[in-house]
């Protein structure tokens, strides 16, 4: 076999493997295509140019009443003094002449009870010229940069959702120019489930939020001004925090079983909060080895707009004794310099002691370094305290029988690890070691379906943020014609199908928060 069909080989699995990665984790046709094309507002797709410009977005977020909270998409929020307006139309034609900014629409649709809890679908015809989308609370869609006027939104709603009798339907819509609304045919507003229709056009109530003037005066984003902010003297989870972790082989594994952050997601409340594993096998403070065009810490949590960073350091790193010491908090001082670019409320997770498997005659006794570990644990509450961060303090972790290999921690350790971590950073975990069975699945079956669907996510989290072959995708092969489409002028394909997985990972998130 010549080296040329080798390549050849090697392209066609490249390609392969990317198509599988992209195509799990979601039904077929369950999300329009057209997402892949825009701009995500927890997740940015890799490439995308950073701006201290806030994102209309962020201004929305800053100062319009309807936005705090949803408070305007609740099902029970009391519409009765909105105006109405016929739809679809161009609202300059109905009421808002010369308006530029927010407008509020909701409607009450009523479903018999046959349609309740199934799975639907909700078409609104196209938007001018950005909107965001509940149904029942629940937040089904939206598009929240400029370029997709012409768009017809079709957005899912899931399973669960939809109840017999009346159903809220909620529409965000921000136009920054021209005309603006909900403009688009009759026919085209609609929700569908289980074959059956209910037209949509026709009235709606409506109320302006944010002006455009109004919107144009935020200077600083609301990703922005939580940069700014540190803890104050405790851990907190608000709306739209992003809880980013790092560190190396045992946080990295967290993301497979969801322990903590199962329970953290359950501790959040009504708050919504999303989580980001950025752990790398091996990690440690002095090298964070990434693949060519990976990019910074700082640009990865840009891109996902982190709000927290949980950072789990000094294990490994302990093994190289006290002498080593200095040079490990000057290391940790430059990593974290870098995370603080991003955000202030950083919590340090000190490392926990090592341990010896009786059984296991063929691993070295790493206990003797156990001394280095408490002093590694005592240098890192002390940085944590000198640069103003929260400490998740391990030292006295007990982890007798919870590791494979007397350093990394088995799925009872994750358990045992979650529930202290929980415990130092909310005072009382929500959850208590009864809470999981003997094969780690959570006895309650409600907590273990958010698990699942917390799990589900991480998958396709992980596909995006480390994809199979990084080579064909962004680093040195994607010169190849299979990192090409065969058509002239068009971008390359396999950036345009990783960026297809940012909605799905946002419409899995939405969709497991409501499992709380």
């Amino acid at each position: 076999m010549t080296s040329r069909t080798l390549c050849g080989l090697c392209w066609l699995f490249a390609a392969l493997l990317l198509l599988t990665t992209v195509s799990s984790g979601a039904e077929e046709g369950e999300l329009d295509s057209s997402h892949v094309t825009v701009a995500s507002r927890r997740i940015k797709p890799r490439g995308e140019q950073q701006t201290a410009e806030p994102l209309w977005s962020d201004r929305i977020a800053a100062v319009d009443a309807g936005s705090k909270s949803d408070a305007w998409a609740k099902p029970t929020f009391d519409d009765r003094d909105w105006k109405a307006m016929k739809l679809p139309t161009h609202w300059e034609n109905a009421g808002l002449p010369d308006y530029d900014g927010v407008v509020w629409f909701r409607k009450v649709v009523t479903l018999p009870p046959g349609l309740a809890g199934k799975r639907g679908t909700l078409r609104l015809g196209p938007i001018d010229d950005m909107d965001v989308t509940w149904v029942n609370g629940v937040r089904v869609g939206g598009y929240e940069e400029p370029g997709s006027h012409n768009t017809p939104r079709q957005y899912i709603v899931p399973e669960g959702t939809l109840i017999a009798g009346d159903n809220v339907i909620a529409i965000r819509v921000m136009d920054h120019g021209w005309p603006g609304g909900i403009f688009g045919k009759p026919e085209q507003m609609h929700i569908e489930v289980s074959g059956q229709m209910t037209p949509l056009a026709g009235s709606w109530r409506y109320r302006k939020g944010a002006d455009l003037a109004t919107l144009q005066a935020v200077t600083v984003s609301s990703a922005t001004a939580r940069k700014n902010t540190s803890f104050t003297g405790r851990f907190e989870l608000n709306d739209d925090d992003v809880i980013v972790f790092t560190g190396g082989s045992d946080v990295a594994k967290q993301a497979t079983n969801g322990y903590l952050e199962s329970i953290l997601t359950i501790a959040a409340a009504d708050n919504r909060v999303y989580f980001r594993n950025t752990a790398w096998q091996a990690d440690t403070v002095y090298r964070q080895q990434r693949p060519r065009n990976f990019g910074t810490h700082l640009d990865e949590l840009q891109r996902v707009n982190a709000t927290i960073v949980v950072a789990s350091f000094g294990q490994m790193e302990s093994l190289d004794g006290v002498e080593r010491l200095p040079a490990f908090i000057e290391a940790y001082e430059e990593l974290l310099e870098q995370f603080a670019q991003q955000t202030q409320k950083i919590v340090l997770v000190t490392p926990i002691p090592f341990e010896q498997l009786g059984e296991r005659t063929d691993l070295p006794d790493l206990t003797t370094h156990n001394d280095a570990v408490a002093l590694y644990a005592k240098a890192i509450r002390e940085l944590a305290t000198r640069r103003g961060y929260l400490t998740v303090d391990l030292a006295a972790f007990r982890s007798e029988g919870l590791t494979t290999d007397g350093i990394h921690l088995n799925g009872a350790g994750h358990w045992q690890l979650a529930l202290e971590m929980t415990d130092q950073l909310l005072d009382k975990s929500p959850a208590s070691s009864g809470d999981l069975n003997s094969r780690g699945v959570f006895t309650d079956a409600k907590f273990e379906r958010l698990r699942q669907a917390i799990l589900a996510k991480n998958v396709l989290w992980q596909q995006l943020w480390r994809p199979t072959n990084w080579s064909f995708a962004y680093g040195n092969r994607t010169h190849v014609a299979s990192s090409h489409d065969h058509r002239p002028g068009l971008p390359r394909w396999f950036p345009t199908e990783l960026d297809g997985i940012i909605p799905k990972i946002e419409q899995a998130e939405d969709q497991l928060l409501q499992l709380r």
